[in-house]
């Protein structure tokens, strides 16, 4: 039997019950096989392979479009590293799943199927704390867990990317707030339209998290 740690992820190898020839195969707690064919080395060296395979086509979601087979499963991947979008597949923080189920044509445009993820969703899942309760898998339930720093970071980060080039009429607030509030990884970014027409207080800026602060052009 061996139990260790290859690249963030928890393996565990041991003999397959009746089977004294076969393996069972478990990564991140999750049971690959039950009869795996050879030795408790070989089979450790199976892991490392196939993991070696993976991190180095690009991190989750890349590997389903470079890799043959069925990698697009959370538990191939180092815990709190990764999203995992609607379809239940690995993604990188906020990004995109590549397999023919998750995207249609252009990766970051608006032919995607699944829109980035926001930066305070569930660590575990996409959906935010508010909602998590309502649209969880009934199979595997868990309770809302906040997001890892880079998971934020990444949700953040893809968002701002995706983000299409503004209309003239459609130019958005570049307001941010001049401090770093707790628990935050950078300043707040006030998310309204310039003229703040779409602002329930049109007086005040707020970021994706509900944070506020006075405008300055309502000040003057």
């Amino acid at each position: 039997m061996i139990r260790t740690t290859y690249q963030g992820r928890a393996i565990k190898v041991l003999a397959a019950r009746g089977k004294p020839h076969h393996r069972k195969m478990v990564i991140n707690g999750y049971t690959l096989n039950h009869a795996w064919q050879g030795d408790d080395a070989q089979a450790l060296d199976w892991f490392r392979r196939i993991i070696d395979r993976l991190d180095a086509s690009g991190g989750p979601g890349n590997s389903a479009e470079l890799l043959h087979g069925a990698y697009t499963s959370p538990h191939w991947w180092e815990p709190g590293t990764f999203d995992v979008n609607p379809k239940g597949h690995a993604t990188p923080p906020g990004g995109f799943c590549l397999c023919s189920l998750c995207v249609i044509g252009d990766i970051g445009g608006g032919k995607a199927r699944y829109a980035p993820l926001a930066p305070d969703a569930c660590r575990d899942c996409h959906q935010e704390q508010g909602g998590h309760r309502h649209d969880i898998d009934p199979l595997n339930p868990h309770p809302y867990t906040e997001p890892t720093p880079q998971q934020r970071a990444g949700r953040q980060a893809f968002m701002d990317a995706c983000r299409p080039e503004d209309d003239e009429d459609e130019i958005g607030c570049d307001a941010i707030y001049p401090e770093q509030p707790p628990g935050y990884l950078g300043r707040p970014r006030c998310l309204h339209y310039a003229d703040h027409r779409d602002a329930e207080n049109p007086d005040r800026h707020q970021d994706h998290r509900g944070f506020t602060w006075p405008r300055e052009a309502a000040a003057q």
